[in-house]
């Protein structure tokens, strides 16, 4: 045999064996897909006032904390909407595991003050108001989070900062908001941080 039978031969095999391991390969794909990884990316910064009048920059608090950002029912107030109620409720345990949280709506600080004395007790998070003075575009920190309705409405959601500083986004471009708030709340009114995506 010459050298070109051998190469032929050695030809043959490597192509056998990459067809053979590709094969392999796809039985294990299908008997374990490969999971979606939902990209992770800095969360959108902003600054806005506070219930007592101070301004507050999420950006201080990216890479240093866990944060829990909610978008809550300005007509429900701080105190009546589902997931700020949760979070006061449960906030010796959040603040205890170094868990920062922060609220926006559209309410006022005013209105936010008034829910705070119906309260008959310190907010002890910042409850913050969606208008930022240095800024003329409505709504600066809902709009950046895809929190705004086709029909310019604010929406409601819960978001989860891991303490890199990273949210998940979607293929929309905007940050992930939680789909199950009530495990998600949960969690945390354990202390307990929840998986991110």
């Amino acid at each position: 045999m010459g050298r070109r039978e051998y190469a032929v031969i050695v030809a043959g095999l490597i192509i056998l064996s990459l067809v053979i391991f590709r094969e392999n390969q796809i039985d294990q794909w299908r008997k374990n897909p490969p999971q979606h990884v939902v990209p992770r990316r800095l969360a959108p910064k902003f600054q806005l006032a506070d219930h007592r009048r101070n301004i507050v920059k999420l950006e201080g608090l990216l890479g240093r904390h866990q944060i829990v950002l909610i978008f809550f029912d300005a007509e429900l107030g701080v105190d009546g909407d589902p997931r700020t109620k949760s979070v006061l409720e449960s906030f010796p345990a959040l603040s205890a595991a170094g868990i920062k949280v922060l609220a926006v709506s559209t309410a006022t600080p005013y209105a936010n003050e008034q829910a705070e004395e119906q309260l008959g007790q310190p907010i002890p998070f910042s409850v913050l108001t969606d208008v930022d003075f240095t800024n003329p575009a409505p709504l600066p920190a809902h709009t950046a989070w895809g929190r705004v309705s086709e029909t310019g409405e604010p929406e409601t959601g819960l978001f989860l900062i891991g303490r890199d500083g990273t949210v998940a986004y979607g293929d929309n471009g905007f940050p992930i908001a939680v789909t199950d708030e009530d495990s998600v709340l949960k969690q945390l009114g354990q202390g307990l941080w929840p998986k991110l995506n």
